[in-house]
């Protein structure tokens, strides 16, 4: 018996769907079979649940996208310049959730079906009719097609790798908390543990990817899918309370934790009791204890021989790790449920509610507005000029521009694969196809091409030119009941591709430049103008001066901020280093590390500033907190303009001055304090209020230090 590599059989199931759609699209005498084969090929994925969930996406997408076009056509029958207007809204609406990160391939296929219906009907409701209900019935036969292929052939359940992921992703979480404990310790550095923090966040995309594919083809994930949802939640919240809490390691470098702290060692070990048990869990093993509580306390003894800002800094310490003991009690819990050992107790722990949807994201403004000009230039373009192409050469830049949205990648790196792959399908449609007869040797040469394209760009990273050359091969092979061969339909293909992408290359490069390293600029002056803006309304008496504007932009900030890294990250990937010597990809992703810290230094402070104060101790350090905040304006204020502006050195003593004063007065306050009228509580939130002053100056610093490193001036040089 032949044993088939994995990589083999992922080749040989849409190659057999594709063959089988094609069969019974000719055989029905359906036009357009290759819509049928579309539906497979783009829908087949590595597991039953992931496919499915993609088809799933594209028959409603496609649902939507025909009532869609019927509705726009039967309002706007004779008005081409009305329809256009409305479908372009409409575009421009989809290509802005295309741009996010929810239901991404739904909103595509709403958007580009629209443009295939409302676009070759030429305006004629009836033929418009006619073309989304073929268009429809052949997209469900094709779904069905590929599910019936993989769920039968050599099937793959998403369960498994479901299991896999939580199985990484907690080891990983609970290396990382290890490595922590280590730092805290003083052993190791913060560097060592940057490849498990960026493997941290590959595993976390993983594991939702898994469990929206194991939720529909496994009956036993989609009974305890709200488990399944919370074990997700919580390991995002602990992903950001383990970095939290390495960030506020810096203020506590030369005390003695363990004797300030008598139970710390208590809590850690606890913790890695727990952490143990859930590992076990995951493996198919029954914990063996249940979690106890541990509560940290400050020695009362040696709190009085600690000055107040070593105060604030151990009480910020023992805050991050009362939120990772919190979230490590529901993970065991969830675990314990998603097992089958009992039902959990409920959770302390609130889950973090999601923006609101008054929310616009810029960056997905940008992109929708470029894919309407797009479409706008092209349709300009069909109806004056009439290109190669006619109607889809319409289509054709649209879904580039639509394309780029989604991907994130410019149009540029898009054209090659089109124009490549487009001529090795015209070399089966001139050289090959001509010598065919019948479905036989149809179905073979459509097996053999859609197997190559499979095999050949089987890595994840290739799952681009993997779409466009099953695509290109299909839309240009062009099969029909009646099948006829045209060199010049080929030729007038390859100048509409040309063209087309040309068009949404023009656009996307009207400015801002869409080139990486400007947009990181852009991306990175935006982050400080956002902190200056967040700083500068933590003034005390910023709340009785707001209006509904400035708290929606108080909110939206706060949460682009959080989100700035992520793409900055995800650009610093598509930066050519070669071109920019004088910056490294290690130190840029150490920039957009020390841009998490400051994002996550300002979400804490401003945290902290929800809590009560005592009113007579800020007032006593409302001058000096006024004067540290104006300082951190300036800073950010020139970063936007020079991120290398200020040097580091002269910056640490800047604010390390500031701060003395401020603790200065924080000594010459309390002692004026009359101590009947301050609460434990008012102490508590006080010192972790001025521990979130220190740990901002602290990580202030370390990014200056990063930032002052790179050469700017090269990404800032025009280039060509």
């Amino acid at each position: 018996m032949i044993s088939l590599s994995t990589r083999t059989k992922e080749a040989i199931k849409p190659a057999l769907g594709v063959v089988i759609a094609y069969g019974i699209s000719l055989g029905m005498g359906w036009e357009n079979p290759y819509w049928a084969g579309f539906a497979v090929a783009m829908i087949s994925l590595s597991t039953s649940g992931q496919s499915l969930n993609k088809g799933t996406m594209r028959m409603l997408g496609t649902l939507v996208a025909a009532a869609a076009a019927l509705t726009f056509m039967a309002l706007f029958p004779q008005d081409r310049w009305w329809f256009i207007s409305v479908l372009s809204v409409y575009i421009g609406f989809c290509t802005y959730m295309i741009a996010g990160d929810q239901h991404q391939y739904f909103w595509y296929c709403s958007a580009f079906i629209v443009l295939v219906i409302g676009v070759h009907s030429a305006g004629e409701l009836p033929n418009a009719f006619n073309i989304a209900v073929l268009r429809t019935q052949q997209t469900a036969m094709g779904i069905l097609v590929y599910t019936l292929v993989s769920v039968f052939l050599w099937p793959v359940r998403a369960q498994n790798m479901l299991d896999e992921a939580t199985r990484k992703l907690f080891t990983t979480q609970v290396t990382i908390y290890r490595a922590y404990r280590a730092l805290l310790s003083g052993n190791g550095t913060a560097e060592d543990s940057r490849p498990l923090r960026m493997q941290e966040i590959q595993l976390l995309n993983q594991h939702a990817q898994a469990l929206s594919a194991a939720e529909t083809d496994s009956y036993e994930v989609w009974e305890v899918r709200r488990q399944w949802r919370r074990f997700h939640q919580l390991s995002s919240s602990l992903m950001v309370a383990l970095e939290q809490w390495r960030e506020s390691f810096a203020e506590a470098q030369s005390l003695d934790l363990n004797k300030i702290l008598p139970n710390l060692e208590a809590m850690c070990t606890e913790l890695e009791m727990r952490f143990e048990s859930i590992e076990g869990m995951l493996a198919g093993k029954p914990a063996v204890r249940m979690p106890q509580a541990v509560t940290l306390s400050i020695d009362p003894a040696t709190k009085n021989f600690l000055t107040h800002l070593q105060r604030a800094a151990v009480l910020v310490i023992e805050a991050q790790l009362d939120r990772i003991e919190m979230l490590s009690r529901p993970l065991f819990y969830s675990v314990w449920d998603i097992k089958g050992y009992g039902r959990p107790p409920s959770s302390p722990v609130a889950m973090e509610a999601r923006a609101g949807i008054l929310r616009i994201d810029p960056d997905r403004l940008q992109a929708a507005l470029k894919t309407i000009a797009t479409l706008w230039a092209a349709f300009l373009v069909w109806f004056y000029i009439d290109p190669p192409g006619h109607s889809t050469f319409v289509e054709f830049a649209t879904i580039i521009a639509m394309g780029s949205a989604m991907v994130g990648l410019s149009p540029v790196t898009m054209f090659t694969p089109f124009i490549v792959l487009t001529l090795a399908a015209g070399v089966l449609y001139i050289f090959v196809m001509p010598h065919l007869s019948g479905f036989t040797q149809l179905g073979v040469m459509l097996f053999s091409a859609v197997f190559a394209v499979y095999y050949l760009f089987w890595q994840p990273r290739q799952g681009l030119s993997k779409s466009i050359g099953a695509a290109m091969l299909l839309n240009v092979i062009g099969v029909q009941n009646q099948q006829t061969y045209n060199f010049a339909g080929f030729a007038n293909t390859v100048v509409m591709i040309a063209v087309a992408s040309g068009i949404a290359i023009l656009i996307w490069y009207v400015p801002p430049s869409p080139r990486p390293e400007k947009v990181f600029l852009r991306l990175l002056a935006r982050f400080y103008r956002q902190s200056e803006f967040l700083i500068s309304h933590m003034a005390l008496d910023w709340k009785h001066k707001a209006g509904l504007v400035e708290s929606w932009k108080l909110m939206f900030y706060q949460t682009d901020l959080l989100e700035l890294p992520q793409k900055l990250r995800a650009l610093g990937g598509q930066i050519d280093h070669r071109l920019f010597p004088g910056a490294t990809p290690e130190q840029v992703q150490m920039l957009v590390n020390s841009l998490q810290a400051l994002a996550l230094r300002l979400k804490d402070l401003a945290d902290m500033r929800k809590h009560p104060q005592a009113t007579s101790l800020v007032q006593e350090l409302l001058d000096d907190v006024r004067a540290w905040r104006m300082a951190i304006q300036e800073l950010f204020q020139k970063w936007s303009d020079d991120p290398a502006s200020e040097p580091a050195d002269y910056l640490q003593n800047r604010l390390s001055a500031k701060l003395n004063e401020m603790e200065n007065r924080i000594d010459w306050t309390l002692g004026q304090a009359d101590q009947r009228e301050l609460s434990e509580a008012d102490y508590q939130n006080f010192y972790r209020l001025v521990g979130s002053y220190r740990g901002l100056s602290e990580s202030i610093v370390e990014h200056a230090k990063i930032a002052g490193g790179l050469n700017w001036q090269e990404w800032k040089e025009e280039r060509f």
